[in-house]
């Protein structure tokens, strides 16, 4: 009897399995319009998806969608510059949609760490980028897109070589030795990878960033410095839709040195020289020299320079544009010479053009979405570039109701030129005196002083250097519903880079009578391989009002790097530029690594009513690259919120608070991110000899306990509405301590090893990050709506490796210290101290006569055995005051971090006319202006001089903030070399990124054209930075040494439907 029941159980099970999976609710055909709010016009190419699902359409010219949904399915309405709207599906089957103008709400969906969620029930600190950013800019690297746009998230251009991917840091990294190093974890439509280079803007569907550790956990060992999150267009059922985007812009300099005239310029080293030689006769040889101010030259192509005496043979020159002017040393003989503004060879107007494809469409069982983009992006600086070519082809098939499949597939080419050291072009050909020679005699181009400090039009085409990038991607996956509430959703992937680099230098003058010809070159190749594979089970279940979500799944991550390299030289000719044309062989290498990850994870949502939130996360991963004895690290994540508008008390609250919720976050992340693939077993270098046979050298010491960095993160956060979410507030509160830092461990020479990896060390960032969006306007026809973004951050050394220093402290420097009066250390790393500080010596002002400057301290940084000061002088601080300026005299002069970053955005419309405005900022960094400080104190012995260096003290009594001009202020009266604070100049920026005016055409004219929507705008970026900075480029704090300035452009383009 009882095996009877059993049969029966079973087969009753069944049946019911089978009649659930066979006979649930019957789908019927859903249509209708979708309208703008404001003015009642249809709404083409508007998205409608069955969430849930990847079923879904676009509606057609006139507004109109069809598709066939349960009842009981919710249908979401999205468009860009709209706000989402969510409809459940009812006993209707005709809908009437209207979308009002995009402002932040808590609808707003997010895609998070396996899975998406509302605004309104999301308990972590996540931030997503304005679409609309991407709408206006052909972004040569879409990171920038980040920049003023998300909280906690500083980005900084720190180049203006096309391509160049920005510095992206999130609340301030993780790391002690590489503070810029600390990289967020890329997710591209789940496929793992360090850095979104080459991803064309035009591709991307959403952009966000995942921030505090509990929203990161899920990614386990790689999440301790955030998560950006983007997905790219998918194709929606409906008649297939063709758009074409394409843009054409110019690009200058916002801002360029004001150098002085090469009058000046032969003026004031002239009477450098003769001041030096006061100290040091020696050096008043070089007044008769042939360098960029003596009279050596002569008009042959055997010296670079212009300056010569005026004679019956040359007077000619004076009739050619050439100019003259009395020797300031000896008055009573004339120079003449020639003048270049060395800028205006470097830089020119740069074009940009930019095309895009997008085909899209399919049914509800097969869609597609294609792009396919070119960009060519000129550098504003000669012989630089950037090109990218991509395709993407991402398609779903729904194989029947409970399985639907996708395929993704993204590759693109890109390439760039660029110059050979933004060092030696953007500092030193910058400040080629203004006296040397563009071309010879006879028509040939002139070197310059020598390739490190040349004529860059000469140099820059002697040098050839292809730099090609091949990155595809194919992943594919599937959404398996194996019960009603229970999916399964496998994905694997592929992803491979191949980079090329191939560079040849020419025969070419390194001075005019140097010529060289051994022409080196190289070659090197590199492959990327890197193998995926994810496997999640959800569970999805309501029970009434009590909501929860069940997530766990596993991953497998497998990256191989192959490189190798060659180089030569002897090459017989200029004509062939490849390696194969090298006489001899210089060097060849090769490497092979591997890294491999292995993870489990899990979370759990829940929500009552969507009034209390709950979320756990927990992720255990295993790390090829660590210690034997901690290959496995545990990273769990926990987070809660309440929404208070849902209670029954909140109609007692104030009237303007329309939604509040609070919610808090503690997680733990780990991070390997500077540890190399083998460096837990040790370094042994090969390729010596040692007694005529192979050696191996042991370079690094093992330590197999080395194990993951972990960071504990702490989030308090609220999210505000007001006046009827008419104004949006996101705020965060973090605290993020990093404990087992790896770091050096300094060891005795007994050992043989000078230092050990080891995980010894803490670092605090903590800091406040707000977003806070309004419609200010929103009547009729006109609408205006603002964003505000800010942070603030601050980092903190709590712990490093024991080494009987004070603080444990890792360098610095001793000064005196006046509010305690002692001599301390400071700088370095050392802990309760931050990183990046800077010290200098205090600059006080300059001595207006050589009575002031007697009475002044003994100054021990002068050069040589005497050390008298004479008016002209800097005046330095004696902070101990004990009548001798030394090295303990310096002062704290900033920090290469911001404290404050953020911005503003600000969108006007007036129907189809629309503006906005962009803006970012950083405040806080200081930076090094030591370009500047040579260009004043002429340290090279032959560069350029400033314009503001012609302000300097001449004679007694002057006052000015300029110290007395000398020749090589190095081994003058060392009146700036030593570093001072009048060079360290407040990084502080207000930068106009983007102004935009665009107009979209009406349906008037468009509709008899069978054209849907176009819209054409015209666009300026870069427009001007508001800043004290007299650098070209603000943005990064520490030493500016030449920097490729940043650009302005204006563009125009048109987005056309069909």
């Amino acid at each position: 009897m009882k095996n009877v029941d059993i049969k029966r159980f079973f087969f009753l099970v069944f049946l019911l399995t089978f009649t659930q999976l066979s006979f649930g609710q019957q789908e019927r055909e859903i249509s209708g319009q979708v309208t703008d709010a404001n003015t009642g016009e249809t709404l083409p190419g508007v998205n409608v998806l069955i969430i849930g699902s990847n079923v879904g359409t676009v509606t057609d010219l006139d507004g109109n969608f069809l598709l066939n949904a349960q009842e009981g399915a919710r249908l979401r309405f999205s468009y860009i510059g709209y706000a989402s709207q969510e409809v459940l599906i009812g006993s209707q089957s005709i809908l009437k949609i209207e979308l009002k103008l995009d402002s932040q709400n808590l609808e707003e969906v997010l895609v998070i760490g396996f899975g998406e969620q509302s605004r309104e029930t999301l308990t972590s600190s996540v931030s997503k980028v304005d679409q609309r950013v991407l709408e206006n800019i052909p972004f040569a690297n879409a990171a920038s897109a980040m920049q003023g746009t998300v909280s906690g998230v500083r980005v900084q251009t720190t180049t203006g070589q096309p391509g160049a991917a920005p510095r992206i840091i999130v609340r301030g990294g993780t790391s002690i030795n590489n503070p810029n190093g600390a990289e967020p974890l890329y997710i591209i439509d789940g496929v793992i990878r360090n850095n979104m280079n080459d991803i064309n803007p035009d591709d991307i569907e959403t952009f966000q960033v995942l921030k505090d550790a509990a929203a990161t956990a899920i990614y386990g060992a790689r999440g301790s410095n955030g998560v950006v999150i983007i997905t790219t267009k998918t194709g929606k059922a409906g008649k297939t839709t063709v758009s074409y985007r394409y843009n054409i812009g110019s690009s200058e300099l916002w801002n360029q040195y004001d150098m002085a005239s090469a009058r000046d310029y032969i003026f004031f080293n002239r009477t450098g020289i003769m001041r030096l030689a006061e100290k040091n006769p020696g050096q008043l040889f070089r007044l008769n020299q042939a360098n960029g101010f003596g009279i050596g030259n002569d008009l042959s192509n055997n010296t670079a320079f212009t300056p010569q005496y005026l004679t019956p043979e040359n007077e000619y020159k004076l009739n050619e544009g050439w100019q003259s002017m009395p020797d300031p040393v000896d008055p009573s003989k004339t120079i003449i010479f020639d003048e270049v503004n060395w800028q205006d060879i470097l830089f020119r107007s740069a074009l940009t053009q930019n095309h895009y494809l997008q085909i899209s469409g399919g049914s509800e069982k097969a869609r597609f979405d294609m792009g396919i983009g070119y960009l060519d992006n000129q550098g504003v600086a000669i012989n630089t570039d950037f090109k990218r070519f991509t395709v993407r082809m991402n398609g779903d098939v729904e194989v029947n109701n409970k399985l639907s499949v996708y395929g993704r597939l993204n590759f693109t080419n890109s390439s760039n030129n660029q110059v050979f050291s933004e060092n030696q072009i953007f500092q030193r050909a910058l400040g080629l005196p203004p006296t040397a020679k563009f071309r010879y005699e006879d028509g040939s181009l002139a070197p310059g002083q020598n390739r490190s400090m040349g004529n860059p039009l000469y140099h820059l085409n002697r040098s050839e250097a292809l730099n090609a990038t091949n990155r595809l991607t194919l992943s594919a996956g599937g959404i398996w519903e194996i019960l009603p509430d229970l999916t399964f959703e496998p994905i694997g992937s592929l992803y491979f880079v191949q980079a090329t680099s191939n560079s040849f230098q020419k025969s070419f003058f390194n001075t005019p009578t140097q010529f060289v010809d051994s022409r080196p070159a190289s070659f090197s190749n590199s492959l990327y391989w890197q193998k995926q594979f994810d496997g999640v089970f959800t569970y999805s279940k309501a029970f009434g009002d009590h909501n929860l979500q069940l997530k766990a799944g596993g991953s497998y991550y497998d990256r191989q790097n192959y490189a190798a390299s060659a180089s030569g030289r002897g090459a017989a000719s200029d004509l062939i530029p490849t390696l194969n044309a090298s006489a001899e062989p210089t060097a060849v290498s090769s490497f092979q690594s591997q890294q491999r990850i292995i993870g489990f994870f899990g979370r759990a949502n829940y929500d009552f009513n969507k009034k209390y939130l709950f979320s756990i996360s927990a992720r255990q991963d295993g790390a090829s690259n660590l210690g034997a004895n901690n290959y496995w690290g545990f990273f769990p994540g926990i987070s809660a919120g309440w929404n208070l508008h849902r209670e029954d008390f909140w109609g007692k609250a104030p009237r303007q608070i329309s939604s509040l919720k609070i919610r808090a976050s503690y997680g733990v992340n780990g991070n390997i991110g500077n540890l190399s693939d083998f460096h837990a077993q040790g370094l042994y270098s090969v390729g010596s000899r040692y007694n005529d046979g192979a050696a191996i050298l042991n370079n690094r010491m093992a330590n197999q306990d080395l194990r993951w960095e972990r960071s504990k993160t702490f989030d308090f956060g609220l999210d505000m509405g007001l006046f009827n979410n008419r104004i949006n507030l996101v705020f965060d509160y973090y605290d993020r301590v990093t404990d087992d830092l790896l770091t050096n461990l300094e060891l005795p020479q007994s050992t043989g090893f000078s230092s050990i990896l080891t995980n010894l060390g803490s670092l605090r960032n903590e800091g406040v990050e707000l977003e806070l969006s309004a419609t200010i306007i929103q009547k009729g026809d006109f609408s205006w709506n603002t964003t505000l973004i800010g942070a603030y951050n601050m980092n903190t050394i709590l712990e490093l490796p024991e080494n009987d220093n004070e603080n444990n402290r890792i360098g610095g420097i001793l000064v005196f210290d006046p509010i305690i009066g002692q001599y301390v250390w400071r700088g370095g790393l050392q802990e309760g101290g931050r990183l990046g500080e800077m010290f200098a010596y205090q600059y006080l002002n300059v001595f207006a006569t050589d009575e002031e400057a007697q009475n002044g301290p003994i100054d021990l940084l002068v050069p040589g055995s005497n050390k008298q000061k004479f008016g002209g002088d800097v005046n330095w601080d004696d902070l101990d005051q004990n009548d001798s300026i030394d090295s303990r005299d310096r002062v704290y002069a900033g920090n290469i971090f911001p404290k404050w970053t953020g911005g503003f955005h600000n969108t006007i419309q007036y129907k189809r006319l629309s503006l906005s405005v962009r803006t970012d900022f950083a405040l806080g960094h200081t930076i090094y202006h030591e370009t500047r400080a040579r260009f004043n104190g002429q340290y090279q012995g032959d560069i350029g001089i400033l314009q503001e260096t012609t302000q300097s003290w001449q004679e007694q009594g002057d006052q000015t903030a300029f110290p007395r001009y000398m020749w090589a202020d190095q081994l003058a009266q060392n009146n700036s070399f030593r570093g001072s604070t009048f060079f360290h100049e407040k990084g502080d920026y207000l930068a106009i990124r983007e102004v935009t005016i665009s107009y979209n055409l009406p349906q008037s004219i468009l509709k008899p054209l069978k054209i849907p929507s176009l819209r054409a705008y015209f666009t300026g970026t870069n427009l001007h930075y508001f800043t004290q900075y007299t650098g070209l480029n603000p943005e990064e704090g520490g030493t500016d040494t030449g920097r490729y300035p940043i650009p302005r452009s204006f563009l125009m383009g048109v987005n056309v439907n069909f």
